[in-house]
């Protein structure tokens, strides 16, 4: 089977529950092209209708660690704020961050 879309990176992926996306963190103990030792969140929109192979990213925001896991969790009942979920992150520190992906898309 062909892969149909992607995006190059070293990350750790996760699908929303609820919307077309996919959030990419940068996975821990990877190294990259450029050797570059920073670490983001990336939400990639999932739009199959486009013939590009590159999935565009909609969203993005630094990160003080890489990213061990990730996470994208469904949304509380009734909350407007959080329409998109949360997505949880346990970092390369011990730590675990959550982002409200609604915030990150532009």
């Amino acid at each position: 089977m062909a892969c149909i879309k992607g995006a190059s990176r070293s990350a750790s992926a996760a699908f929303s529950p609820v919307s077309s996306h996919l959030a990419a963190g940068t996975m821990a103990g990877a190294v990259d092209l450029s050797f570059s030792s920073s670490a983001s969140l990336e939400i990639f929109n999932l739009d199959f209708n486009s013939d590009e192979w590159e999935l565009p990213v909609v969203g993005e925001c630094p990160s003080s660690e890489r990213f061990n896991r990730l996470s994208w969790g469904k949304p509380g009942s009734g909350s407007e704020e959080y329409s998109l979920g949360l997505i949880a992150g346990g970092l390369v520190d011990g730590s675990i961050n959550v982002w409200n992906p609604q915030k990150l898309i532009g």
